[in-house]
């Protein structure tokens, strides 16, 4: 594996998006995989559509959390639209793909990364970002503004996240995590959570629950 990889250096990763009071951070995780993806197999970075998501896939429950896994299940079935097509507003609509125009980018399929492992995780990411969950109800998480967070956090896993690169820094390894919650949040919208060897959930649980898509 590289020593290190940020995907926002290959220019694969859009700027960071604020989710709003909703809910939504799984749509945010899922479109930032696809539109890593799209970019690495085609070589053209495009916003994708948190929004359609929120209203469209109903294996997920809109504003009131979701699955990454269902609803990069439905990029691969359906595809999905330009975010500036089909706009974030921050709440549950009627579905109102069939009546949107322009592109779609699509995708071939879903991957699941190995459960708590640390090399599984990192193998995955050096290929493309990676939807990721984290804990992220704990004081330390919320108030994070920079450095490699290693703060008190447990690993009931409550927010999705994408994962778009890793490192050392100071001797010290980490996942690159791009949030959700806007750029004045920790380092421009970023969190790099210190990494943990071996079979574990890994620090915030970061290694438990991992997917990406398949674009051929």
């Amino acid at each position: 594996l590289p020593e290190s990889v940020d995907w926002r250096a290959k220019g694969a990763v859009t700027p960071v998006k604020h989710q709003g009071y909703c809910e939504s951070c799984w749509a945010f995780s899922t479109v930032a995989t696809v539109e890593g993806i799209n970019k690495i197999k085609t070589g053209n970075l495009v916003e994708l559509s948190e929004q359609e998501l929120v209203d469209c896939d109903l294996q997920s429950y809109g504003c009131n959390r979701g699955y990454q896994s269902t609803s990069l299940q439905y990029v691969a079935q359906n595809g999905i639209h330009l975010r500036a097509k089909y706009p974030y507003i921050a709440k549950q609509q009627t579905c109102r793909a069939n009546q949107v125009g322009g592109p779609k980018v699509k995708t071939n399929g879903v991957g699941r990364v190995q459960s708590n492992n640390e090399g599984s995780l990192l193998n995955a990411i050096a290929h493309q970002p990676v939807s990721v969950v984290v804990e992220s109800a704990g004081r330390d998480f919320q108030n994070y503004k920079g450095g490699i967070f290693e703060g008190s956090c447990g690993t009931k896993v409550d927010h999705a996240v994408t994962a778009v690169g890793y490192g050392k820094s100071g001797g010290k390894g980490y996942i690159l995590i791009k949030n959700s919650w806007g750029p004045g949040w920790g380092e421009n919208g970023y969190i790099r959570i210190r990494r943990a060897s071996g079979n574990s959930p890994g620090v915030c649980g970061v290694y438990r629950s991992s997917y990406y898509p398949i674009k051929n």
